[in-house]
This record gives structure tokens, sequence and C-alpha cells, in this order.
């Protein structure tokens, strides 16, 4: 019933090759009913219980309290009897995307509500093309984003970032931060207790990792972008996230978008961001093509109170 129910809204979208999708999501939200107490990454691969008896009260919940499910009602019923879509229908950018609508829809309602009304593509390999200066300049101060991998064997994952993109040799980041497939799995992985190394960001430092990864320790992250652009790299574990490994361990980049989600950020907020930044960082980013209004304004104040300065020396000696 969930999979027809996915397939029609699949069917709504104009996207025909769906069926596999709905069958993956499916299979995602009745997890907790058909491998009750177990880890998600512990049953990848696996077929449920089917002797199981499921209690009616589960699948009454999950109708009634699981956001995927009421927002694809939602856009069904509306289509069918030419209804107008409640306010509370999440639209998600699928046209935009290598993501089918479901497998969006799925992300959209496992990140924070206050974020989901608002999707803006910040890069994309398909209309930006294969440049990590180009990446790091454009996801950089954005607030919370969504990074979504196509590697080199069809294995489509990600995170959900909670911070703002920075660059510095430390890790950041808050527990709101996860992982996720899309496939060949419909899964979220939520983060653990163990440590908090949830983001990371970094360029041209000669003894730390360069590029930007989530999870796990330097060198072994959950998913890891190299700065050399196109080189990915995804561990077999990772104590930051329950996740298993996510796709290829040593493998290509093969498309990559980076949604940010909500409003954009204050511009006093993204100003302090860059003040605050390491000078050489500044450098860096401003080889990329950053330009830095704030830091400017900055550099007009010194020059005015230098100026400030000579004049009032001028007219004491004088």
């Amino acid at each position: 019933a969930f999979s027809s129910l996915f397939n029609a809204l699949q069917k709504i979208h104009k996207e025909s090759d769906g069926d596999q999708d709905a069958i993956k999501l499916t299979d995602s939200l009745l997890h907790d009913i058909l491998h009750k107490g177990e880890k998600r990454k512990n049953t990848i691969g696996k077929t449920g219980d089917e002797t199981i008896e499921v209690d009616q009260g589960d699948i009454e919940n999950l109708l009634s309290c699981n956001p995927v499910i009421e927002d694809v009602l939602n856009q069904v019923i509306s289509k069918c009897f030419m209804f107008e879509s409640s306010p509370k229908h999440s639209s998600v950018p699928s046209k935009e995307s290598f993501c089918s609508t479901l497998q969006l829809l799925f992300l959209n309602t496992s990140i924070p509500h206050k974020f989901k009304d608002q999707w803006r593509l910040l890069f994309s390999t398909k209309t930006d093309g294969e440049s990590f200066s180009k990446f790091a300049g454009s996801i950089m101060g954005q607030g919370p984003t969504v990074l979504i991998i196509k590697d080199n064997a069809g294995n489509v994952f990600g995170g959900y970032a909670s911070d703002s993109w920075k660059l510095g040799p430390n890790f950041f980041g808050t527990t709101d931060c996860f992982l996720f497939h899309l496939h060949p799995h419909i899964n979220i992985y939520d983060s653990t207790p163990f440590n908090q190394n949830f983001q990371y960001f970094n360029l041209k430092q000669k003894t730390m990792p360069n590029g930007l990864g989530q999870g796990g320790q330097l060198d072994y992250f959950g998913y890891w972008l190299d700065s050399e652009f196109g080189v990915l790299k995804t561990s077999p574990s990772c104590s930051t996230y329950h996740s298993p490994q996510l796709g290829v361990q040593e493998g290509k980049l093969e498309a990559l978008e980076v949604w940010g989600v909500g409003p954009e950020p204050d511009a006093d907020e993204l100003a302090g961001s860059v003040l605050n930044m390491d000078p050489e960082l500044q450098a860096v980013m401003e080889m990329m093509g950053k330009t830095f209004h704030s830091k400017a304004i900055r550099e007009v104040d010194k020059k005015e109170e230098e100026e400030k300065e000579r004049r009032e020396e001028f007219e004491h000696q004088s």
C-alpha cells in the first residue's frame, strides 16, 4: 500500500523510474517495525522477519505521525480531487536535482522543521563544473546545508550540516547533523554520543587534511571530499554517526549538489565569520574570487582612523 502511494506521487511528478525508490522508502519507514531494536547500519541487506506480528497501533502511528506519509498523501489527494495543496505541503526542488522527488522529500522531512520551506542551490557539478575553489567559495557562510554525493559506483549519499561551513583545522557542528543514504538504500543516520566530529572543512594546511568531510576522525571520515576535486573516500565505520560505509571506500565523485536550507543568513553574521577568519585563509578565499565587503569596510575605517591621527598630530605640532 505504501509503495503504491509513493508510486502515485512519482507519476504526478512524471518520474518514470520511481518504483525502486518507492520500495526503498517503504522499507525505510517500516524498518523499526520489522527490525525492532536494531540499528539501521546493522540491517543493511537484511530482510525483515516476515513472521513477525505487526501491531495495528504501530501502523496507525506511522500513518498519523510520519511527516513523509502525511506530505505524500496531501499531494496525491490534492491532485486526484483537484484541491489546492495545503500550506503544510513541502516543496522540494526535484527538477533542479539529480535526486527523485521521493528522495528529496525524505530528506526534507528529516531536517529541522524551521529550515524545510526553502531550498537554495549553492553548488552543482552539473552547472558549476568541477572546481574545489568554486565549491568552497559557494558554500561558506550559507547556514545549514544538505550535501548530496553520487560516487562512481552509483551510490547516492551525503550529510546534513547544521552549521555554516567555515575554514579551519578543527571539527565543528551540532548533534542536529546527520548522514544519509538515498541509494541503494534510503536511511538517516543520526549522531552518536562518542565524539563531536560533525563537520570539518580545511584548505592550504601542510599538516592537516585539506578538503571537506563529516564524522569519524582525521583521515577516517564518514565521507570525505578531497581538495583535489573528484577524489572521494568513505570509511567502513564512523564513530560520530550510526552509519555504515556510505559508498566506495576510495572512489571518484560523479555528481555533487549542495543546498542551503532555510532563509539566507544575515549579512552581518556572514561578515563576522569572515572577519574572524585566519588571515591566511582570508587570502585563500580571495584567490578563489570571494570578495569580503565587510573586510573592505574595516579597511576603510582603519584608513580613516590613521588619517585622523595624522591630522591630530599635525595640529599638535603646529
